[in-house]
């Protein structure tokens, strides 16, 4: 080993009597475009003599390493750790790296300790240039639901965005190129503008299916007008993944969507559901104008024939209770109850079918039997009451009774009762027609009697 020569390939050399005293201009200066892709680069040679000069330039931030103070602080919890120090461009600085300026007394030093510095130093810069116009895109489709159609849609989704590395804030400067150092450049000698692309668009394709699916749900846009959104969307997911980007010492200048596409099945699937959904629409919305056109019919009709909704009902329920075939004292309080509520809000035929529900109730209610009045030729007795009414009466004149009437003997004209199968008055067979005058059985249909000659009505 040379006193004035080192053989460590890591420090740079220096020749002549003068080397031996000589320091290190440590800076980078990209001399082809290869060099100035570069993110990241660290300097060549390393463990530099004390007083060495860092040169940084304009749009470059260095970060000087070294573990001069190693060991030196009283705190447990700091023992160990390594100086390290940024600078923000353009700027020159001295630096102090514990290693002798003069090449023999350094050389004797680090063999002591194998041929290599105990103070061993190193520098990084970091290209701030703006890194705009990269491109991203995702590979597997996002799956997101459509908010209007209620249907899963694959679509995929490309953009630009843009970043760089802090420089113009002082106190956030050296915060940020660490980070970046630790958490994306590592210990790598360089670290270009791909690598930095690709990585950081697995950091979107990481974050932003899950933000975009988000987003429509949140907003309600159907995947069928996302297009008129981009830019709204763009603003929105830039806003969520700078957290994400600030977190490896980055700041997102930009990000965009230029297209978010549905495949082509989901879209003829989702404008299919899209159709059915206003067809139904449409649908019921012809169906409720209809039903109003045929309302404002009824009630012209109505209003020109001059009664109410209310009052028709009542008609239709007083009509329903007058052909109920039920009878005694259940079916006239049902049929007296019916008729009277039915038209009570019919004006004055409601107020007496009422009243003559309750006259029948009452009459039930006392249990009294009405004296039966003998019935006229021509009248029908009330089997509740005993009223004698017209030989055409329904419903009795006195009580509402539904009346049934019986059966009129073809011989000699007398009303028997609805179940005899033989006149009570002249024993003639009943429900076989008969002449009148000599009481001979008639076939169906016979205008004439076959015996006497006498017309039959």
């Amino acid at each position: 080993m040379s006193l004035f020569h080192s053989e460590n390939p890591k420090e740079e050399q220096h020749s002549g009597i003068l080397g031996a005293f000589s320091v290190d201009n440590i800076k980078w200066e990209p001399g082809d475009e290869a060099g100035a892709s570069l993110v990241a680069f660290r300097y060549p040679y390393e463990d530099f003599p004390n007083g060495s000069y860092l040169h940084v330039a304009q749009s470059q931030v260095a970060v000087f390493t070294n573990n001069m103070e190693a060991g030196s602080s009283l705190d447990a919890t700091g023992a160990g750790d390594s100086q390290v120090s940024v600078f923000v461009g353009p700027c020159k600085i001295k630096l102090d790296t514990g290693d002798s300026r003069f090449a023999p007394f350094r050389n004797v030093t680090h063999a002591l300790t194998g041929g290599s510095s105990a103070f061993h130093s190193v520098v990084y810069f970091i290209n701030t240039n703006y890194m705009n116009e990269l491109k991203w895109g995702t590979t597997d489709p996002i799956i997101v639901q459509d908010p209007e159609e209620q249907v899963n849609v694959h679509v995929r989704a490309y953009g630009l965005f843009g970043v760089h590395i802090e420089q113009n804030d002082p106190g956030l400067a050296p915060i940020q190129a660490r980070k970046f150092l630790v958490k994306v450049v590592g210990t790598r000698s360089q670290y270009t503008r791909e690598e930095l692309t690709s990585f950081m668009r697995a950091k979107i394709l990481e974050y932003v299916p899950d933000l975009l699916a988000k987003s429509i749900i949140e907003r309600g846009i159907s995947v069928l007008k996302i297009s008129a959104y981009l830019s709204e969307f763009s603003s929105l997911l830039q806003e969520r993944l700078s957290a994400h980007f600030d977190s490896f010492g980055l700041a997102l200048d930009n990000f965009s969507f230029n297209s978010i596409k549905p495949f082509e099945d989901d879209l003829a699937a989702l404008n299919q559901a899209k159709i059915v959904r206003q067809t139904s629409i449409l649908e019921a919305q012809g169906n409720a104008a209809k039903m109003d056109i045929e309302s404002e019919a009824l009630a012209r009709k109505r209003a020109r024939e001059g009664f109410t909704y209310q009052q028709e009902r009542g008609m239709d329920v007083m009509q329903s209770a007058a052909s109920n075939e039920g009878g005694g004292a259940s079916g006239l309080m049902g049929a007296g109850m019916g008729l009277g509520m039915g038209v009570g809000v019919g004006g004055a035929f409601g107020a007496g079918f009422a009243n003559l529900a309750n006259q029948a109730v009452e009459s039930m209610g006392a249990g009294a039997t009405q004296p039966t009045q003998p019935a006229s030729a021509q009248g029908t007795a009330c089997p509740a009451c005993g009223h004698a009414n017209p030989a055409d009466a329904k419903f009795c004149l006195e009580c509402g009774t539904k009346l049934e009437r019986g059966k009129a003997c073809p011989a000699c004209g007398h009303v028997n009762p609805p179940e005899a199968k033989f006149c009570l008055e002249c024993g003639a067979r009943l429900g076989v027609p008969v002449c009148p005058d000599c009481g001979t059985q008639l076939p169906g249909g016979t205008k004439f009697c076959p015996n006497c000659g006498r017309k039959i009505q």
